[in-house]
């Protein structure tokens, strides 16, 4: 038994942290082993009680704080530390750099094993906006007191938070949200019981294009509704629409996704119309773009044409390859190459990129439906640079083994998770290609998420 398994549940502690991890949780050291302090800065010296004991770790709730860090502030939301939508509204906006930073860092030294010394020291770009910036939001749906209610899930748990508005939704979120809370009731719709399987409402999708004034609306639901439903769910448009008048914002579209799985994905693969085309549209620079209720699109409209400008100056090259291309918006920022060849798995996605495409009047562009690694088999190599923007999975090996055979001069890597991104560097490190850029964007101001821009030379 180590001395962490000894150490009391109930016993308070004075901790001092080091630094925070990757989930933001505060990290201490002592005589007994690592403590995760979630809460707390590093710098402070705190009381915690530990929850929860690993062999080498334990986990502690911030009971109080001793000594505060000098940039720690009041967080902005009411139900922050109970939601588990951000974990940094207590620190300083220029501590939340710092911290994504050295996360970054972290994790491409500690887990790719990269030597750092020899590139500028890492900053973190500021967003534009710190606040109201989310462009999409999905609210769970569950029954409190006998009434359907959507909020957000507590940290690590599927126990709503109820809320009233979020001080990072942008102000067209908001106000759909206040609006769908009024008119839920009024549906007549089972909400859905994830234990059970059973009932109808799971989640409401909102989107916004915040440089259109366009709203997108989605109701995700379980099994087949009846046209009284059908109706009631119709009747939606007219409220929320007159929701955001006052915002200079319109809902154009409402849609019902289908998703009758078990499980936690929130989507399904079907998606209905029942007023508009089911299309939203969003500008980025030059381009207007289209996307639908399942569609990948950064949620921080401005900080993405940031992080994209600064994706497309990189890509350098008259023969490009685009990996998990979405529905065109990097892409757009690609096409100063000859030739583009951009690869996504998506089907409804990449119908929408090649409408992008065309509308934006992009005729450079050749798009390939089908997984990544499924794809480059069949293609012939020659590419100047092979661009990424994988999930937060990150790349399947056969992906970078198809990578190094083909033997590009530059890879630029777009990805939104450090651990992930470090792996996948590391084994493009270990077959000829060295870090000659990397770049942290704040695409989630108050979490601490951190979006990254790594080019690769071989």
């Amino acid at each position: 038994m180590t001395k962490l398994e000894l150490m009391k549940l109930t016993e308070p502690i004075e901790l001092t942290i080091e630094k925070i991890s990757s989930d933001g949780s505060g990290i201490a050291r002592t005589a007994q082993g690592v403590v995760f302090v979630e809460g707390a800065l590093p710098g402070e010296v705190v009381e915690a009680e530990v929850v929860s004991r690993k062999k080498d770790f334990a986990f502690a709730r911030l009971v109080r704080v001793k000594e505060a860090n000098e940039r720690r502030v009041v967080p902005r939301c009411p139900v922050f530390g109970t939601c588990g939508g951000c974990q940094l509204q207590h620190a300083s906006y220029r501590m939340q750099l710092e911290i994504k930073a050295l996360i970054v860092k972290d994790a491409l030294s500690r887990l790719g094993g990269f030597d750092l010394r020899g590139l500028p020291d890492l900053e973190c770009v500021p967003s534009p906006q710190q606040w109201g910036y989310r462009n999409k939001a999905s609210f769970p749906v569950r029954k409190i007191r006998g009434k359907p209610v959507a909020g957000f899930y507590e940290a690590d748990s599927h126990r709503l938070v109820r809320l009233e508005a979020c001080p990072v939704n942008a102000a067209p979120i908001d106000r759909l949200f206040a609006a769908i809370q009024k008119e839920l009731p009024g549906l007549e719709l089972d909400v859905y019981d994830e234990r059970e399987h059973k009932g109808a409402l799971r989640h409401v999708l909102l989107r916004a294009g915040l440089r259109t004034g366009e709203a997108l609306v989605s109701l995700v639901v379980n099994g087949r509704l009846s046209s009284r439903n059908v109706k009631s769910i119709v009747g939606l448009y007219l409220p929320l629409k007159k929701a955001v008048e006052a915002v200079n914002s319109r809902v154009t579209t409402l849609t019902l996704n289908h998703n009758s799985r078990p499980g936690n994905v929130i989507l399904g693969d079907r998606t209905e119309p029942l007023k508009g085309d089911g299309l939203i549209g969003e500008r980025l620079d030059d381009w207007t773009l289209r996307y639908d209720t399942s569609s990948f699109f950064q949620v921080n409209t401005e900080q993405a044409a940031q992080l994209y400008r600064c994706a497309g100056e990189l890509a350098e090259g008259q023969n490009v390859l685009e990996l998990y291309s979405g529905v065109g918006s990097l892409t757009c920022y690609l096409a100063k190459a000859d030739s583009v060849t951009a690869v996504e798995e998506w089907g409804s996605a990449v119908g929408l990129m090649e409408r992008n495409m065309r509308d934006n009047g992009i005729a450079n562009v050749r798009s390939l439906k089908g997984r990544a690694e499924d794809v480059m088999t069949d293609l012939p190599g020659g590419y100047d640079v092979i661009v990424l923007d994988p999930p937060r999975s990150g790349c399947e090996r056969a992906v970078l083994n198809k990578i190094l055979e083909f033997g590009p001069k530059n890879v630029l890597y777009v990805s939104c998770n450090p651990a992930t991104l470090a792996r996948d560097a590391k084994i493009l490190g270990e077959g000829g290609y060295r870090l000659k850029f990397l770049r942290a964007f704040d695409m989630f101001p108050q979490t601490v998420h951190v979006e990254t821009v790594a080019s690769m030379e071989r």
